[in-house]
């Protein structure tokens, strides 16, 4: 069975301006994820179902504070407290965060290719 600290797992670059420490393991992609307070991912995944991202995450917040902004409601998870995310959401971080996220990988690389048209576009 694989395992890893934060360190032990290089940065890979999504698209320019966002990297991530991120991994497949058996289908499941382990991320250390960090974003800074005031970032909004919903234009990342503009182009997507709804222009929300389709993946579900399951994963613990070590710090910080999130918004998941789904149709028809809105949710926060704090620091110290473990998640699930389910399809169709767009994430508003409040707070400088960081968090152990869990994504099967299929779902995550559609999301990734929608990440990566919105990065090529804006560089045009």
């Amino acid at each position: 069975m694989p395992s890893a600290s934060h360190d032990q797992i290089e940065p890979r670059e999504i698209a320019p301006g966002y990297s991530s420490r991120f991994t497949d393991w058996g289908g499941i992609t382990v991320a250390f994820e960090k974003a800074h307070a005031g970032q909004d991912a919903s234009a990342m995944v503009k182009g997507l179902p709804g222009d929300r991202c389709q993946a579900p995450h399951w994963g613990f917040l070590f710090s910080g504070k999130i918004v998941v902004h789904f149709d028809d409601r809105t949710e926060t998870i704090e620091g110290g407290q473990a998640y699930y995310i389910p399809p169709g959401h767009a994430i508003e971080f409040l707070e400088d965060s960081e968090a152990l996220e869990f994504t099967p990988t299929a779902a995550l690389e559609r999301t990734f290719a929608a990440i990566r048209r919105n990065s090529a576009a804006a560089d045009h």
